[in-house]
């Protein structure tokens, strides 16, 4: 027969329970999730956003609310996520540029992209495009590393992005040639100077080249990738064209606040990996210009030190900064 202190303990341990929020709200609750975008509407991380969260919205049962933080090169957006309560109602996607790049290029960047967040999973990679003008007369990226290698510093490239910059930079330095860097503002820029012909070389997401390419306006060399895309499969990537070691594509994957509770990283990080096996879902994402490129959070880790390392490298060698 139980005393009563003994029945009162039980008391108490229970209503300890019923008001332990662990117990009493199982995540995710009746809140609506917010999916931070370090960037404006319209672009690729945004649409690929916009599909993940459409995804998670439908397999959570909870509203995943597109949230888009512009401004600083990302690092406003990417701030924003990191100070937010690691509970599993924020999330925030990433690319190698906000998440690896800008670590280097910035000289206050106010985040430390592996300790204050965790991985939940990469997604997709944008393959990046070297472009020549139509009446160029390099037909091969054999042709233009001759051709820089013959009269150093007289060709010229285009840089209307970080990645643009990133991507040619480490051309230059895997193939050893001097280009004279062309800033601009923004892409349609460079691209508008590409087809007219006042720029030797640019490097762009195929995404938004294709249509240029199909029409005769550019010339595609080849792709800037480690592997060939699924977009262009007939087109070569610069280490078939004999210079090895060329791998730069823009890949975009999620995080959440450092510090989330393991069962809920897991839970997330197994639902956004399984939407790239829905038909729709890569669908959508070929329609972005990207390549599904599923991948767990070790090794997104891994894949994100790794570009830490080799931008910090080519930043470094070529004494760049943001633009």
């Amino acid at each position: 027969m139980k005393t009563l202190r003994q029945i009162g303990c039980v008391f108490l341990g229970l209503a300890a329970l019923a008001w332990n929020p662990a117990h009493s709200q199982a995540w995710p609750a009746a809140k609506p999730i917010s999916m931070i975008v370090p960037a404006g509407a319209g672009g690729v991380t945004d649409g690929v956003a916009r599909v993940i969260a459409q995804w998670l919205t439908e397999r959570l049962g909870q509203s995943v609310v597109v949230e888009n933080r512009a401004g600083a090169g990302g690092m406003l957006g990417v701030t924003v996520a990191s100070k937010a309560k690691a509970d599993g109602y924020t999330l925030m996607i990433g690319t190698n540029t906000t998440m690896a790049a800008n670590v280097h290029l910035y000289k206050s960047h106010p985040v430390d992209p592996l300790k204050d967040f965790t991985p939940l999973a990469l997604v997709v990679d944008t393959p990046f495009v070297l472009l020549v003008p139509a009446n160029s007369p390099y037909k091969s990226v054999g042709d233009l590393v001759a051709a820089a290698k013959a009269a150093p510093g007289k060709l010229n490239y285009g840089s209307g992005t970080s990645s643009a910059l990133l991507c040619t930079e480490l051309l230059k330095s895997i193939a050893g040639v001097d280009l004279v860097k062309v800033p601009y503002k923004a892409s349609p820029q460079a691209l508008t100077d590409i087809m007219g012909g006042q720029l030797d070389v640019l490097c762009e997401p195929l995404a938004s080249s294709q249509g240029n390419m199909s029409t005769g306006r550019v010339r595609a060399l080849a792709l800037t990738g480690a592997k060939r895309s699924g977009l262009a499969p007939d087109l070569e990537t610069v280490a078939e064209a004999g210079f090895p070691g060329m791998d730069y594509t823009a890949w975009i994957g999620f995080w959440a606040p450092a510090g989330l509770p393991k069962e809920i990283a897991t839970r997330l990080s197994d639902e956004i990996l399984a939407s790239l096996k829905d038909p729709e879902v890569l669908k959508k994402m070929r329609a972005l210009g990207s390549d599904p490129r599923p991948t767990g959070p070790e090794a997104f880790t891994a894949l994100q030190r790794a570009e830490m390392v080799k931008v910090g490298n080519v930043v470094k060698a070529a004494r760049i900064a943001a633009e």
